[in-house]
C-alpha cells in the first residue's frame, strides 16, 4: 500500500465561515450580521455584475446604486440627459474591468439582494424620464407636422379660386375689386371651414376647430400685378409660419 493513509487530503477544504469585520468572531461565510456583535457585514461585490451595470446602464446610476452609493446613483439620474454621466461611467467601466476582484472587494461593498430591486427601480424611473424627454421632443414636432400638411392640403384645394382670379386678371389686366366679380366653386375640405374669394382677388382659407391650433385662423393667398406681371403671395393671414409650407412662409 503507498502513502500514508493518515496524511492530510492534498486538497485543501474550504472553509465555510468568515471573521466578522468588526469583532472578529468567526460566523457563516454568507451571514450579512454577525449575531455577535450584530454588524452588517459588507457584501461581496460581483465583478461581471459590476461591469454590466456599469456599461449597459452606468449613464442612469446603476452602478451606484449597486455600489451602495444611492446618492450618486440619484446624481446620475437627475443628470444623466447632459450625457456626462454616460461619459464618467465608461471611464469607471474601464477602471472596474482593470482592477481585480479581490482588490474591488476591498473598497467596496454592493447593495446585495436588496440592492437587485433598487436597480431595478432606478432602471424604471430613468426609462420614464427618457421617455418623457423623447416625448416631450417629439410631440411638438408631430404637431407641426400635422399642422403643414393640413395647411398644405389647403393651400392646394384653393388651387381652383386662384386660378380663376389669376384669369380674371389676365382677362381684365385688373385686380377685381370685389368678391363677386369671380365666382368658383370649391369642394369641401378636412379641417377647413371655407376657401373663399375676398375683396381684390384675395383667396382666404379659413380652418375648422378640427384642425386644431389653426382653428378661427386664415391663410390669405394674395394677388399683386407689377410691371404687366402676375404673382401669388400665400404668407399673409393669422396662421404662424412654422405651420404653413414653405412657400406661405415669410
Amino acid at each position: 500500500m503507498s502513502g500514508n493513509v493518515y496524511a492530510p487530503p492534498n486538497a485543501s477544504v474550504e472553509l465555510a465561515t468568515k471573521a466578522c469585520e468588526e469583532c472578529g468572531e468567526s460566523i457563516n461565510k454568507k451571514a450579512e450580521i454577525c449575531p455577535k456583535c450584530g454588524v452588517r457585514q459588507k457584501g461581496g461585490v460581483s465583478k461581471t455584475t459590476l461591469l454590466l451595470l456599469t456599461f449597459f446602464l452606468g449613464g442612469l446610476g446603476a452602478h451606484k446604486f449597486y455600489l451602495r452609493k444611492p446618492w450618486w446613483g440619484v446624481l446620475y439620474l437627475v443628470f444623466f440627459w447632459t450625457y456626462v454621466p454616460g461619459l464618467v461611467a465608461l471611464i469607471e467601466f474601464i477602471i472596474y474591468a482593470c482592477t481585480d476582484s479581490e482588490r474591488l472587494n476591498e473598497k467596496y461593498e454592493s447593495a446585495g439582494g436588496g440592492g437587485t430591486i433598487v436597480i431595478v427601480v432606478a432602471g424604471l424611473i430613468g426609462a420614464i424620464v427618457v421617455i418623457g424627454i423623447l416625448a416631450a421632443i417629439a410631440l411638438p414636432q408631430y404637431q407641426e407636422y400635422t399642422m403643414r400638411a393640413r395647411t398644405t392640403q389647403a393651400v392646394q384645394s384653393a388651387e381652383p379660386l386662384r386660378t380663376a382670379v389669376s384669369q380674371y386678371i389676365v382677362k381684365n389686366g385688373r385686380l377685381p375689386e370685389v368678391a363677386t366679380e369671380v365666382s368658383e366653386e370649391v369642394t369641401t375640405v378636412p379641417n377647413v371651414a371655407a376657401i373663399r374669394i375676398e375683396d381684390h382677388g384675395v383667396v382666404r382659407i379659413e380652418f375648422l376647430a378640427t384642425a386644431g391650433a389653426l382653428h378661427g385662423q386664415t391663410i390669405d393667398m394674395v394677388p399683386s400685378i407689377s410691371d404687366q406681371h402676375l404673382s401669388w403671395s400665400c404668407a399673409a393671414g393669422t396662421v404662424a409660419a412654422r405651420y404653413r409650407p414653405t412657400q406661405c412662409r415669410n
